[in-house]
This record gives structure tokens, sequence and C-alpha cells, in this order.
């Protein structure tokens, strides 16, 4: 079972300079931290914002005035040094030197290591920082424009040492304007960007790579007019013929997910899950989780993330929150947890900031995290097979069941209302029926009580739930 703490560096260095009364490094997430993370089920810490950010790029940020305006509003005594500038308009794969530079990296990863935690990094493929030296010193590898694009099109270029650039892009949206555009119809930039990943990959376990679909052949063509070779296959085993066993992590949309796994990453982003909480469908729900099994386990489920707003506030009933959170820990796949998300945070900060909006976030959004790290605690979710639970009656089809199984030893089942109504239904007991069962409550403090194998067969397992409830159980065979 994977599950990924997804901690910002920079937001985490000013707090922690806060507490320490100097200037922290990456040398002072210390093993008390990693220790944390580690008993609380967490096996990879992914550290997001640790490369240089130049100053053009900052300068961006800081002419952001809608950004700026929100920070003033929203973080008491802001000044513009709390503008670190975008973590994705990456300057070079160096760590910064206000956190400790690459000697303090090498470091962490070897407490991580100790501490039984593997160490995950950001690669962004599809562009390159406004102050990468690229610009300067390989011009060839940036797609380049003219005098009439700069005119016609000023978001869009860039006049720098020179010559015309095109920024960085997801043709859905506007150009991101700290960012030059790679040109991956270039057989060179294509290998400088694979020499890069490696060398990327050699300072952790795995890299989470960042908007990964922009540079699949078909997207680039149409989102750049030129047709450049295929390159994750390639790209992927090239860096693991270097450095055997690193992790892919696809950030990835628009239903590319599976072609990603296709193509070699271990995992993909499912926000397609996500979407669907947030619709409160559980029909709908449930068709997504009937995917194949093999997309099922390569999938990345998340309530928040760096980009996303804060779970708890996009899901500010804590019932609900908690029905959510339930259904994404009791998936196959990996579990994505943001920084400050298991506190019950609000108050989304732009991660340009290195500063995070004062709060206290709530008790009962905190209450669920604690819940859901005891129940994928279970051995049976640590180290079993999961199964879709299918409704069994009309009250069962707002059910989401998940079912987690152990060979000869006990299994963890999982109810979850999603729906704002209570509802009394039931869903297939699976193999369950196959004997009598001893169910032993996780959640609510109800006890044990067995059911006979004769009543799950015909009614399934039947509950009672009020809006958004959930019920747990550990079961054990009885004969």
């Amino acid at each position: 079972m994977h599950q990924v703490y997804e901690l910002n560096a920079r937001t985490w260095r000013t707090e922690r300079s806060r507490e320490l009364g100097r200037p922290a490094t990456l040398d002072d997430l210390n093993y008390e931290y990693l220790d944390h993370l580690v008993e609380n089920g967490f096996t990879w810490l992914y550290l997001m914002g640790a490369w240089t950010t130049g100053p053009l790029a900052r300068a961006h940020a800081l002419a952001d005035s809608q950004m700026i305006d929100f920070l003033r509003s929203s973080i008491p005594e802001f000044v513009e040094a709390d503008v670190a500038g975008p973590p994705m308009a990456v300057a070079g794969y160096e760590v910064d030197p206000e956190l400790g530079g690459d000697v303090a990296l090498a470091g962490l990863r070897a407490r991580a290591r100790e501490c039984g935690l593997s160490l995950m990094l950001d690669v962004v493929p599809n562009h390159v920082g406004i102050d990468h030296p690229w610009a300067k010193e390989h011009p060839e590898f940036l797609i380049q424009g003219d005098e009439h694009r700069l005119r016609h099109q000023p978001d869009a270029f860039c006049r720098l040492h020179g010559r015309i650039f095109a920024h960085g892009r997801d043709p859905f949206f506007a150009p991101w304007a700290s960012t030059l555009q790679l040109d991956y119809s270039n057989p060179a930039c294509q290998e400088a960007v694979i020499g890069e990943l490696a060398r990327v990959a050699g300072r952790c376990d795995g890299l989470r790579v960042d908007e990964a679909m922009l540079v699949l052949e078909d997207v680039f063509e149409n989102t750049w007019g030129r047709r450049p070779e295929p390159f994750w296959r390639k790209c992927l085993h090239r860096v693991r013929a270097q450095h055997p066993g690193t992790m892919f992590l696809a950030e990835v949309y628009w239903n590319l997910e599976y072609r990603l796994q296709q193509e070699g990453f271990d995992f993909t982003y499912d926000k397609i899950l996500y979407d669907r909480l947030l619709t409160a469908d559980a029909e709908a729900i449930r068709a997504h989780l009937r995917a194949a099994a093999d997309y099922q386990n390569h999938s990345v489920r998340f309530l928040e993330n760096e980009d996303e707003q804060r779970a708890a506030a996009r899901f500010p009933d804590p019932a609900r929150h908690r029905a959510a959170l339930f259904i994404t820990g009791m998936v196959p796949g990996m579990l994505l947890c943001h920084y400050g998300q298991e506190d019950g945070r609000r108050l989304h900060s732009p991660v340009d900031c290195s500063r995070r909006p004062p709060e206290d976030g709530s008790e009962a959004h905190r209450r669920s995290y604690r819940e859901l790290m005891s129940l994928l605690a279970e051995p049976a979710r640590h180290d079993g097979t999961w199964r879709l639970l299918e409704p069994k009656d009309d009250g069962g089809r707002h059910l989401i069941g998940c079912l987690w199984s152990l060979p000869s030893f006990h299994q963890l089942l999982v109810v979850v209302n999603a729906s704002p109504h209570q509802i009394t239904g039931a869903v297939d007991a699976g193999n369950l029926a196959a004997r009598d069962c001893q169910f032993q409550d996780r959640l609510n403090g109800a006890g044990s009580f067995s059911v006979s194998s004769e009543d799950l067969r015909n009614q399934g397992v039947r509950v009672t739930l009020p809006p958004w409830g959930a019920a747990a159980y550990r079961i054990i065979h009885l004969r």
C-alpha cells in the first residue's frame, strides 16, 4: 500500500524557521517529523517546491495583482518577500540554497530511508522557468516565435536574450508567463530532458511529473503544430536503466490517465473520482470504481493537492467530507494527503507564496483523518485485495461498499452513505456469504454481532446510516 504526504517545502521552511528562531533548512526536517509520518501510515514524502526559482519568474508572480491582493487580505503583515515565485517555473534542478542546497537534500533522503520513507521530487517536462540557462545556452531546445507573434500574442510570447520565445502552456488555459515552452519536436531537446530527469532520479526514489500529458505526441502536435517522436516510454526506460526502481507518478487529466499508465507510469492522478465525489452521485462513483483492477491499482486518490482548493472548503460539512475521505482511502491505489489537509485547513494559499494563512483548522475534519488512519492500519486494508460491493436493494444504490480481504485471516468492510439522506439499504456480501461471520464495529462503538451465511446470501450486508454516514467492520469468519 502506498500513501504519500505532499509537503510544501517553502511554507514548511517559513513555519519551521519561526519555531526555531533561525532560518531552517531541510536539515531541520528531522527524525521526529519523519517518524510521525510513518506512524500515520505514510510511505512516501513528496517534497514540493524544492527547486530554485529565478528572479524573472518571481517578478512575474509579483506582477499578478489578483494574487497579491488575495495574499494581502489573507496573510497578516504580508510583504513581497513572502512571494517565492512559482515552483514549477524551474530555473534549474538544484535545491534552493535557502533550503540548504543539494547537500541538505541528500541528508533528508538518508534520514527518510532510515525511517522507512521514500522521497519523491517534482520534475516539469513541458517547460522550463524563464530564468533557465537553456534560454541562453540552448535556445534550439525552446519553441521560438517572431515579431508578428509577439505583437499579436503578447501573452503567449516574450522577448528574452535577443530572441522571441513561447511561454509554456496547457491549451485550455492562458500561457504561463513565468515559463518557456520546450520543443519536443527537436530530438536534442528530448535527450536533454531525459538527462535532467535522470539526474533528479539519482537524488530521490520517485518523480512526480507535472502535467505529464502535455508532451504526448498528439497533444503536443495539437497545441504547437509540430509532431514529436514518442517520448515517455523511451524516457522512463532510460531513467530506470540508470536508477532501477524509480517510481514515476503522473499529474494527468483529460481522461488520459490509462494511456499514461500504458506508457509506463506507475501511478496517475485520479481527478475523475475527485470530481464525482463533489457531485455526490453514488452510481457515478461506482461506475468509475468498476474500471479494471489494473487501472484502479495505479491511480492516485486525493481530496486536495497544491492546485485544488482545500478539502475542508470544498466539503465544508464534516460528515460529507468524512464520507468522501473514507471512499478515497478505502479504494485501491495510492492515497495522497496534502500539507495541512489533515488539520482541516480551509484557506488555500497560492504555491507562489512561502506563507500560509493562519488558521486553527477544523477538529471535526481532523477527527475524520484519525479515523481513516486507523482503518488504513488494518492488516486487510494494508495487505489485502479489494472488491467493490454492488447494491443489493434500492436503498443500496446510495451506498459505496468496499471489502478488503486477506486469505485465511480476516476482512475489512467499509460502507459509506454517499447521499444527504438517512439510508437503510444493503450491499452484496461478496465472499463474506461463504461462511457465518462476526462483524466487529471499528467506527461507532457498537460492539460485535454475528450474521449467518444464509442471511448474507439472501439479504446482503444491511446498514442504516445517517446522511453521509459510514460503517466499518473487521470481519472474522466463524466456520
